[in-house]
């Protein structure tokens, strides 16, 4: 990631500290959506300072995408108990409505993520491509039995459903699509790629 500091690459006091960082940012955002989420607030809430901040997240984008990398993290973690049984068409759906649904039942915070997301320069350009990949990589890892790794059709199925799937979220979360609409979608493109 950027010039911010990477989870894995810390101590734990640290690590901890980032943390903190994160949980300010998404409970502002979940309370107040986008606008809620200002730099010294979330130092204020997270008790450091503000400098501080800034050396983990140089921008509110960089903090609220490496949100939703976290809230990628957490879901797929989480549902690597379900991810057994069923065809690879079952397991790719289970995965993304799990995605769906949490986005859906928290609308502000989702709002704000998937806004930085979108929005994001090139200065945020690994922290996106990484939020990216954990997109992908939970994807992929319901394309096939788990005592293998993904292929790289495993991949290129995942990113093809990985990028309908956040089409449809951001119309989901500007209201012109519902839930059921998202998932009946998503059904559909599953199946069509990965047929045969």
């Amino acid at each position: 990631m950027t010039e911010a500091v990477t989870a894995g690459a810390i101590p734990a006091s640290q690590a901890a500290r980032r943390e903190r960082i994160l949980d300010a940012a998404m409970d502002l955002a979940t309370e107040g959506g986008w606008d809620a989420v200002q730099m010294r607030e979330v130092a204020e809430r997270a008790e450091v300072a503000l400098g501080t901040l800034y050396r983990y997240f140089p921008s509110k984008v960089h903090l609220l995408v490496s949100a939703l990398g976290r809230t990628f993290q957490t879901l797929h973690d989480s549902a690597r108990v379900d991810e057994a049984g069923g065809t690879a068409q079952e397991r790719v759906y289970r995965s993304v409505a799990v995605m769906t649904r949490y986005l859906a039942r928290h609308r502000r915070l989702s709002g704000a993520m998937v806004r930085a997301l979108m929005t994001a320069d090139a200065g945020a350009a690994r922290d996106v491509e990484a939020v990216g990949d954990l997109l992908v990589g939970f994807i992929a890892s319901a394309t096939h039995n788990p005592d293998r790794p993904a292929t790289e059709h495993d991949t290129l199925v995942a990113h093809i459903i990985g990028k309908v799937w956040l089409t449809d979220v951001v119309t989901l979360l500007s209201g012109r699509m519902t839930v059921s609409q998202v998932l009946e979608d998503l059904e559909a493109t599953i199946a069509l790629v990965m047929r045969g």
